[in-house]
Order: C-alpha cells, then structure tokens, then sequence
C-alpha cells in the first residue's frame, strides 16, 4: 500500500502491544533468524535474564492461534508446553 505522497506503507493486521520479548519468542516458533537479527534487536532491546524460563509461555500464545486458526496439528506443541507448566 501506499499513502497519499505514494510513499509504501505497511499495515500490521495482527497488531499487538505487549512486552517486547514476545516478538523474539515468535521468531523462534518456527526456527528463527540470523544471529545478527538477535544481536541488532537485543542491542536496542536486551532480553531480560530470565527470558529463556518465560519464552514456552510467550510461544503458547502464538501456538494457540495457530491451533484456532490451522487445526489439531499444533496440539502436541500446546499439550508439552502446558504439561511443562502445570502445577
């Protein structure tokens, strides 16, 4: 798309606000990027120290819409990493 000067522009149709390591754990769903995409986005905005612990619990989002929107294969994905969290 483009605005009235004919400049691009880009609409976000999934747009969210939330914390920023939320971003990050989505890219690693489905294998994730370069090493240099990771050390650009942290130099702006470091992860916290315990991002590792809290990424499975960012991922179920993304994994539960997938499983809305794509079916029963992302099931096994959802049950390990509310089996890993169940108290």
């Amino acid at each position: 798309m483009s605005d009235s000067k004919g400049e691009p522009v880009l609409i976000d149709p999934a747009i969210f606000y939330g914390h920023s390591e939320m971003d990050i754990a989505f890219t690693e769903v489905f294998g994730g990027y370069s090493s240099s995409f990771y050390e650009a986005y942290t130099y702006y905005r470091p992860l916290g120290q315990d991002y590792e612990e809290r990424k499975e619990l960012y991922q179920l989002f993304y994994l539960l819409v997938h499983l809305n929107l794509f079916g029963e294969g992302y099931g096994p994905s959802v049950d390990r990493t509310l089996l890993r969290f169940q108290s």
